[in-house]
C-alpha cells in the first residue's frame, strides 16, 4: 500500500461561524478537483458539508503532493480563505 500523507487546513477565525458557508464551498471545489480526479480523499460530501473549521486531504500518490498543495492554495484564494486559514502538511 502506497504511504498517504495529509494536508490539514484549519480556519481559527470562523470562531462564530460567519466562514461556514464559505468553507462548505471552498471544500465542494477541493471535493471535485481532488477525488473525482482520484488524487485523493476529502472524506466525500458528508464530510465537507459538515466542515465548520477543519478540512482534510489524504493524498494517495505521493507523487501527486505538490499538484494537490497548488489546488488547495488556488481554492484557498478563490475563495478569499487564504489569509483566514492554517495549512499543515504531514
Amino acid at each position: 500500500m502506497p504511504a498517504k500523507k495529509t494536508i490539514t487546513i484549519v480556519f481559527p477565525t470562523n470562531s462564530d461561524g460567519a466562514l461556514t458557508h464559505q468553507i462548505r464551498n471552498f471544500g465542494e471545489d477541493l471535493w471535485r478537483e481532488v477525488e473525482q480526479t482520484s488524487l485523493g480523499d476529502v472524506g466525500g460530501l458528508v464530510s465537507v458539508d459538515k466542515a465548520t473549521n477543519k478540512l482534510m486531504i489524504q493524498i494517495h500518490k505521493t507523487r501527486k503532493i505538490s499538484t494537490v498543495k497548488k489546488l488547495v492554495e488556488k481554492h484557498l484564494k478563490a475563495h478569499f480563505l487564504d489569509y483566514r486559514s492554517e495549512v499543515s502538511y504531514s
